[in-house]
């Protein structure tokens, strides 16, 4: 699996191959065959376990955040840090690509955005009530939006390194405010 998973996020999905897996992960290649169901499966599988060890950190982060704003800010911090250099973010975006072809790839991935997205959402409920962050959307929405937003920012730093996410996260900031 984990040979599959670094394949996945150095060739991409559509150039891992069953000969390619059992080379990196030093085992003959029928092994890779005896133990699941075809490359397909293989490959969901991994991409599964790695994605879901990826959105890990970000929902671990979420639930041991005081607030809404230390998890913007700890995202910030992992983008400025060279977090899209990291494999899993490769792999992420395979998997997003191949998940929109692909349910029983999609749903458990869906469900671990789920478990974070509620988990901001209690964090902006709590900052709603402190009145650290705007009360008048709903938490729901607002907690998807941060979501969307730190998603968003990958996206555009992904496709151009160059950019400055200064204003961006400063916008972020005073948006959640209300100023």
């Amino acid at each position: 699996m984990t040979a599959t998973v670094a394949l996945i996020a150095e060739v991409g999905w559509g150039q891992v191959t069953t000969r390619a897996i059992a080379t990196r992960a030093g085992v003959p290649h029928g092994a890779v065959s005896y133990h699941f169901r075809g490359k397909d499966d293989l490959l969901r599988q991994a991409a599964i376990a790695g994605t879901l060890q990826a959105l890990a950190e970000p929902l671990a982060l979420a639930r041991q955040a005081r607030d809404v704003h230390e998890v913007l800010e700890g995202t910030l911090a992992w983008f400025a840090s060279g977090g899209l250099r990291d494999p899993s973010t490769v792999l992420l975006l395979e998997t997003l690509r191949q998940s929109m072809l692909d349910s029983a790839l999609r749903e458990p991935i869906a469900t671990a955005l789920r478990t974070f997205r509620a988990e901001l959402t209690e964090l902006v409920r709590r900052d709603q009530e402190s009145g650290e962050v705007v009360a008048g959307p709903p938490a729901a929405g607002t907690a998807v939006l941060v979501a969307a937003l730190m998603d968003g920012l990958l996206m555009h730093m992904i496709l151009d390194p160059e950019l400055d996410i200064a204003n961006a996260a400063e916008a972020a900031r005073t948006l959640l405010r209300g100023g």
